[in-house]
């Protein structure tokens, strides 16, 4: 290896060296990037974690849904629903009471895009396909609902006797035994 090339490899060397040095010191005056919505500083006051409560507390429950009254299964509403998908769920109770049906299903899908995982949402969605007379998919909703409902007995037993319905639909009055028997348990 000649000398210039080794000249040449050190100065790369301590160019990238001082590159490297320059945005640490850059990454040291900023504030952390915001998280889950967040933003300015991350360290609140108690003033402030106050005023988040309130407007968390403020979150206004579906009155009477038609779907499923919230009621009948002892559901509190989820904490993490955000007041849009709360807009949503009263939008498809107002959609299912004029007898749109189909609007009903699209509002509370959009809804799941929202929360994906919410069971409450998935055992609305099926009890309105098995409405529109689609049993097997108002039985796999109702299957994905039960999975998500850990420590819901209610809303369990609530699947699983849409689970016998959808059976019964389709004409397999085995199988809706087995889920009546199975709804029993809660």
């Amino acid at each position: 290896m000649s000398f210039y090339k080794m000249i040449k490899k050190i100065a790369l060397l301590g160019s990238l060296t001082g590159a490297l040095a320059d945005c640490s010191g850059f990454a040291s005056k900023q504030d952390p990037a915001p998280v889950y919505g967040k933003t300015g500083n991350s360290r609140k006051t108690s003033a402030a974690t106050e005023q988040d409560a309130e407007r968390t507390a403020q979150i206004k429950v579906v009155q009477d849904p038609v779907i499923l009254k919230q009621q009948e299964l002892a559901v509190k509403p989820l904490p993490k629903s955000s007041n849009v998908v709360i807009a949503l769920l009263a939008e498809a109770d107002t959609s299912y009471k004029q007898g749109n049906l189909d609007e009903s299903v699209a509002t509370i899908e959009r809804a799941l895009r929202i929360e994906p995982r919410n069971p409450l949402l998935l055992y609305k969605l099926a009890k309105l396909r098995l409405q529109q007379g689609l049993p097997d998919l108002a039985e796999n909703l109702a299957k994905k609902s039960d999975l998500l409902a850990e420590g819901n007995a209610n809303l369990k037993k609530k699947n699983w006797l849409l689970i016998a319905e959808a059976r019964e639909q389709k004409g397999d009055r085995a199988g809706a035994a087995t889920a009546r028997k199975k709804a029993s348990r809660f």
